[in-house]
């Protein structure tokens, strides 16, 4: 199907330890071909998730993902009709089989990230507040709202990482103040921005993770690999 790539990264994790950890909410949805030892691999499309979700492994687990874009659709006829991918090359194939992402998509998405208020970005996209609404919930399965904030939470998160001050954190990211910022990273992050903060020179605290390629961080074409 043509139109942008649905492809947004590709990562890998390989377990050297039994270990836990945090999967942050960024706006997109990945395919995963999990491998545990001594079993076949297990394909896995993961949610468009809210919250931060716990996930455990053990030694010698590995993962292979496809994270998709914002917004990208599954083509669940497809989905059910492709062979079952075992390597990154065919998980690759068969991502840009199953998914794809409508460009009037992919542009409303580019807005809202970036947008004062979803009003703002409807004026911008040249579409009433209620037309994006209605297209961007059919779309996506959720709001315009909850893709603005999940951009500025996501935004914050990596300033405060990269040393902005709290003060100037919520100022830049448009949040009426301190405590405003504070109710959302723990809504999204379930971390409060001294959390955060105190994750600046620890590169294996589970809010670097949020640094990750997702719904509005710059793309690099690189590969990613969680922890």
């Amino acid at each position: 199907m043509s139109g942008p790539d649905p492809i947004l990264a590709i990562w890998s994790h390989t377990a050297r330890k039994a270990h836990s950890f945090l999967v942050m909410p960024d706006g997109c949805r990945d395919f995963i071909l999990r491998c545990r030892p001594g079993t076949r691999p297990s394909l896995y499309l993961s949610p468009l998730m809210a919250t931060p979700e716990q996930v455990s492994v053990i030694p010698g687990e590995r993962f292979l993902g496809i994270r998709l874009q914002p917004g990208a659709r599954i083509n669940q006829t497809v989905l059910r009709a492709l062979p079952r991918p075992d390597s990154p090359d065919t998980l690759a194939d068969f991502a840009r089989e199953a998914a794809h992402i409508p460009p009037d998509v992919a542009e409303a998405l580019s807005c809202l990230a970036l947008a004062e208020s979803p009003a703002s970005a409807a004026r911008d996209l040249g579409v009433s507040l209620r037309t994006l609404q209605r297209h961007t919930l059919k779309a996506t399965g959720q709001s315009p709202d909850f893709w603005r904030r999940l951009a500025r939470a996501r935004k914050a998160a990596r300033d405060i990482l990269s040393g902005l001050s709290l003060m100037e954190t919520a100022h830049a990211c448009l949040f009426a103040d301190q405590a405003h910022m504070t109710r959302e990273l723990r809504r999204w992050f379930s971390m409060t921005p001294g959390e955060l903060a105190a994750g600046r020179t620890d590169r294996s605290h589970a809010a670097w993770s949020i640094r990750d390629i997702g719904y509005d961080a710059p793309a690099t074409g690189e590969q990613i690999s969680i922890r």
